[in-house]
């Protein structure tokens, strides 16, 4: 029995998805979260069957986009691909030659790797190359997030939106999108925004000082340098004891004992007379502790060199990050990672308030005081993406590489073909890595992210759910309702503009799958070509540059550039003219839309 009546399914399908909108807008609960509770709600109302959703969990473009992931992983891992950047962009003399051998490098490697990842790793190496060069990082990673996007639309495996949409072709019974499809218009796209870049990105990209800059500068709004006072009462008691393991918008980071550097606090360690400590949270509440009687004073010091002192490292929450919503006090950070966190910025905002209790999310930069144990924690748990430090990869064998390649080899040689599709194609290269050594079970599981999964399932099962209930050929009669007598062109247009829309405030995914069942039906009711529809949805959903929250991958340089939301709409705005046009005037000639 349906819990919803058959004359009420539009309503509440088109109730539920725009609530969905509203929450994943607002940032307040994790995607996976809203797709999945989506779902629910759907299957509640009767909207869609339950094999509706449980299908998603097998469509071929969606395991495809993992196997990417497992692929690409391991390529990072195993391959030093920064050292093959390097010998292609040390040769720049200037932040603009840097910035055309940057972008059109890293665009090229996104059409066959995902790009989350491309992006990575080279975060590290361009955060580093503007530092030693004198340019400013954020003249660097704006630019570094925009190519690896446009360069993910120049094939089908670029960026997960195209394998989306192909998955949902697929589950329409359509004619599925083949890499000849993208090439073309990728390539001038691809070639249009990076030439807009080199030009005038440099104009439009401001120069923004990076954390590390404004903490060695103005220590004091993060740090505030303490000494244990001859007299006083805290000598010979532990940490906990002397009441500094729990304060309020207070966090003791670290101690000084002479030489000695003592970080990520133990509660049992012992105070001792002259020892430094450093305090990082709330800088007033500071100045309060200091006047509370446990014998603490300013040091005499006046500037607390960062460099000299302590090891301080830069951080970003990795997408797939178990730490993602949770209190750094839930995940016990300092006993997990040997380090911590001094400050947390947030979209361009410094977070305050007591730092055990702040929930992490995903695109977070933190700082953080590290121990010796913090790098190969962190390698083991991948929870973080440090940017200022390059990791070197592993070394593989000879015979490693000789079964690899040679799977590569016959990956290729059987889709050339035809005896492969790509999903077995790309299904053989992991065998071969895992052959290999260079991919195991768990190595898989910590790349294969359970939210990611979710959200794509969920957005298959939405898109369902907009046919099923009537709710897409509604809203194609109230948007286009004399779209029969429009010019193809102008249709087109508003095609692109919805979905260019829906993915500067939602997810990228999101906008596809609801765009979707529109362009479905579009293409029944007028003479314009399916595929020019579906190319539109798909090159839509990824013109992602007005937004940081548009796509991963901005948010990543976000924090690292310590940019601001007006960053991205001064030149992603612009750059998002020029992506349309382009594609636009590529579809006129193609299909003939005049």
């Amino acid at each position: 029995m349906e819990m919803i009546a058959p004359e009420y399914h539009i309503t509440y399908a088109l109730t539920v998805i725009l609530l969905m909108i509203i929450v994943l807008v607002t940032d307040r609960f994790k995607a996976s979260m809203v797709f999945l509770t989506t779902v629910a709600l759907l299957l509640i109302g009767g909207i869609i069957e339950v094999r509706d959703f449980i299908s998603g969990f097998s469509n071929i473009s969606i395991l495809t986009i993992f196997l990417l992931i497992i692929i690409t992983a391991s390529l990072n891992e195993y391959f030093n691909l920064a050292a093959f950047f390097d010998r292609f962009l040390g040769k720049a003399r200037s932040d603009r030659s840097f910035l055309l051998r940057m972008t059109s490098s890293v665009a090229g490697v996104s059409a066959f790797m995902n790009n989350t990842p491309v992006v990575a790793m080279m975060m590290p190496y361009v955060y580093n190359w503007g530092k030693q060069n004198n340019i400013n990082p954020s003249k660097l990673l704006i630019p570094l997030s925009y190519a690896a996007i446009v360069g993910g639309m120049i094939t089908l495996i670029g960026t997960s939106t195209n394998l989306v949409l192909n998955g949902l072709l697929a589950s329409e019974g359509q004619e599925v999108l083949s890499f000849g499809d993208f090439i073309i218009p990728g390539v001038l796209v691809t070639a249009g925004c990076l030439f807009f870049i080199y030009g005038v990105g440099p104009l439009l990209l401001r120069n923004r000082k990076d954390l590390m800059e404004v903490l060695e500068e103005n220590t004091r709004e993060y740090l505030v340098e303490t000494v244990v006072a001859k007299d006083s009462p805290i000598i010979g008691l532990t940490v906990e004891q002397a009441g500094l393991r729990n304060l309020e918008g207070v966090f003791l980071t670290e101690i000084v004992r002479g030489k000695n550097h003592f970080t990520a606090v133990s509660p049992a360690h012992l105070i001792e007379e002259r020892d430094i400590l450093m305090f990082a949270g709330e800088t007033s509440l500071i100045f309060n502790l200091l006047k509370n009687g446990k014998g603490l004073e300013l040091s005499k010091k006046t500037e607390f060199h960062i460099a000299d002192n302590t090891d301080v490292a830069e951080a970003i929450v990795t997408q797939n990050s178990t730490l993602d919503r949770k209190t750094v006090k839930e995940v016990g950070f300092r006993e997990k990672y040997d380090a911590a966190i001094i400050g947390i910025h947030r979209k361009g905002e410094k977070v305050s308030g007591k730092i055990g209790h702040i929930a992490l999310h995903t695109g977070d930069l933190i700082l953080l005081v590290t121990g010796p144990n913090f790098r190969e924690r962190n390698h083991r748990y991948q929870d973080l993406l440090v940017i200022n430090t390059i990791e070197k990869p592993r070394e593989l064998s000879r015979s490693q590489k000789l079964i690899f390649w040679v799977g590569v080899a016959v990956s290729f040689i059987l889709m050339i073909t035809g005896v492969f599709k790509l999903f077995e194609g790309l299904l053989t290269i992991a065998l071969a890595q895992g052959i290999a050594g260079m991919v195991t079970l768990e190595g898989a599981k910590k790349n294969v992210s359970l939210d990611l999964l979710l959200v794509l399932t969920g957005a298959l099962a939405i898109g369902q759910a907009l046919i099923d209930s009537g709710a897409a050929n509604y809203l194609m009669d109230t948007v286009f309702s004399n779209a029969a007598e429009w010019p193809p062109l102008l249709i087109i247009g508003v095609v692109f503009l919805m979905t260019f829309i829906l993915t500067s405030v939602v997810t990228n995914v999101a906008a596809v799958s609801i765009v979707f069942p529109v362009v479905l039906g579009l293409a029944a009711a007028t003479v314009i070509p399916g595929k020019a529809l579906f190319l539109t949805a798909a090159y839509a959903a990824s013109c992602c540059f007005a937004t940081p929250f548009a796509y991963q991958t901005n948010l990543m340089v976000m924090e690292a550039g310590n940019y601001r939301f007006s960053d991205f709409l001064r030149i992603g705005l612009p750059l998002s003219i020029v992506y349309a046009l382009i594609f636009l005037g590529y579809l006129i000639f193609q299909f003939d839309l005049l």
